[in-house]
């Protein structure tokens, strides 16, 4: 698919996205709130449990995110620069197309806490612009953890993939 992905589906370029949200049965298992949702949708509720949201308007990339973020970024080529804040930001949980030669991807990889391989493919919410397209992505997924405490409520999804963790990360 071509195009830009994520909760929050334009991004500062300017550029036509596609929209697709994460399904709402990813955060009933996390079972967390988040402080923050950087890239949320601006035309669209999403089921982000987040207190605050940045949407395009507020341009979360440049931004101060503050306490556990929520990342799912505008795919594409804002992906690095997205996942490269998340790993300097170091609390959080971001959902990304499974992408594992590129280099953000290794980087992200090499600092998160755990990671989460999802088998198969996720049903993601369409967004208003898309509603007539199929609602699985083109690629597999990873959720990456920075934390503990992410890598912990991370864990609460590992029957759904291949979960591993950098460290010794209780239950």
């Amino acid at each position: 698919m071509s195009g830009v992905f994520g909760e929050g589906a334009n991004n500062a370029n300017g550029r036509k996205s596609v929209e697709w949200y994460t399904p709402k049965w990813i955060f009933d298992e996390l079972n967390v709130v988040f402080d923050l949702d950087p890239s949320s949708p601006h035309d669209h509720e999403s089921f982000v449990p987040a207190d605050e949201k940045y949407t395009i308007f507020d341009d979360g990339l440049s931004k101060p995110w503050h306490g556990r973020v929520w990342l799912n970024p505008p795919y594409g080529r804002d992906t690095p620069f997205w996942m490269n804040r998340m790993i300097d930001h170091g609390n959080g949980i971001a959902l990304v197309f499974s992408r594992t030669d590129a280099k953000w991807f290794q980087d992200a990889m090499k600092a998160a806490t755990a990671v989460l391989f999802v088998a198969g493919r996720i049903e993601f919410v369409p967004g208003n612009e898309n509603k007539h397209k199929k609602s699985r992505s083109g690629a597999g997924t990873a959720l990456f953890a920075f934390g503990e405490d992410n890598a912990r409520v991370l864990r609460r999804l590992a029957y759904k993939g291949v979960f591993f963790a950098t460290g010794d990360i209780a239950a």
